[in-house]
């Protein structure tokens, strides 16, 4: 076993086993405690340090939003990555790596706005500031290709903002990069989710259940902002992308929306990695590096 893999797997069972057996009251627990660390300015990991430069976002609803951005490879492509963490949690050590390591394979100017969290904040805040933020701060730089990418529910938000961006006539989004994202939180197929639970090493579907349903505030679970696969689908770009591994709940989400956008027609490629857990592509296995190459071959290629 890799050191890089060694580290995965102890990680994996340090940080997530107490998460998914959590009780009710310990989830109300925590999501106190990210609304008071959450309101606290997010710092970069100091080995990642010397690689991010940040900037801040004064969003027209009142949001000042912490940007950090890789080194400049020039504009020609900039990727707006939406990091994961189930709306409540702030990027953690693997998300640094993980965006270093992408604008070091694609040469690509990275971002990664640190969007507004439940349970301070809802659906329809963090949507306000992020399509703000990039009509005001993403299409003003004349990237010829922006690209949205996203893990689990930053893939969710990635979707969301490519759809309502197609709505409004802004730039468009060339290339929209999917891992791990969960699409449907009115949970439709939930059965398939339970039958797939004991694999999942991540996440604990009645917990993400509870979180979900605080997050959508006034809005309809089956609203496109909280459930991108019940909105414009034709809104998705032709390199529409999305990578899932074969051990996690969010499987049955990846597979509901390649079957919606096939129904209509619309290109989408898939890639499911057999045994593989949730977000896996964050972590420094070989088949997170495996997908990295994946994804720069794909925008490279577009």
């Amino acid at each position: 076993m890799s050191a890089g893999r060694q580290f995965t797997e102890k990680y994996l069972n340090v940080m997530f086993a107490s998460l998914k057996d959590a009780t009710p009251e310990e989830v109300q627990q925590e999501l106190e405690h990210c609304r008071k660390i959450n309101q606290k300015p997010v710092r970069v990991p100091r080995i990642h340090r010397a690689y991010f430069t940040e900037s801040l976002f004064e969003a027209l609803n009142g949001f000042n939003m912490q940007v950090f951005s890789t080194h400049d490879y020039g504009k020609d492509t900039i990727i707006v990555y939406l990091h994961g963490g189930a709306c409540i949690y702030q990027p953690v050590f693997f998300h640094w790596r993980f965006v270093h390591d992408l604008a070091l394979r694609t040469h690509c100017h990275v971002m990664m706005p640190i969007y507004p969290k439940y349970p301070e904040y809802h659906c329809v805040d963090n949507m306000a500031v992020m399509l703000d933020f990039y009509e005001r701060h993403v299409m003003p730089l004349n990237a010829r290709k922006v690209v949205l990418m996203g893990d689990s529910f930053g893939g969710n938000v990635a979707m969301s903002m490519t759809q309502e961006i197609a709505k409004r006539g802004m730039q468009p989004v060339s290339s929209l990069i999917l891992m791990s994202p969960c699409v449907d939180n009115a949970f439709t197929r939930r059965d398939d989710m339970v039958a797939l639970q004991p694999l999942d090493r991540m996440i604990k579907l009645e917990r993400i259940e509870s979180i979900m349903g605080g997050w959508q505030g006034s809005l309809e679970a089956t609203h496109p902002w909280v459930s991108p696969v019940y909105g414009d689908l034709t809104a998705f770009p032709e390199n529409t992308l999305i990578i899932y591994g074969s051990d996690e709940i969010l499987k049955v989400d990846a597979e509901l929306l390649v079957e919606k956008m096939r129904e209509m027609g619309r290109p989408i490629r898939a890639l499911e990695y057999p045994g593989m857990f949730h977000t896996f592509p964050l972590f420094p296995i070989k088949e997170g590096f495996d997908v990295i190459n994946v994804i720069a071959s794909s925008l490279h290629s577009h």
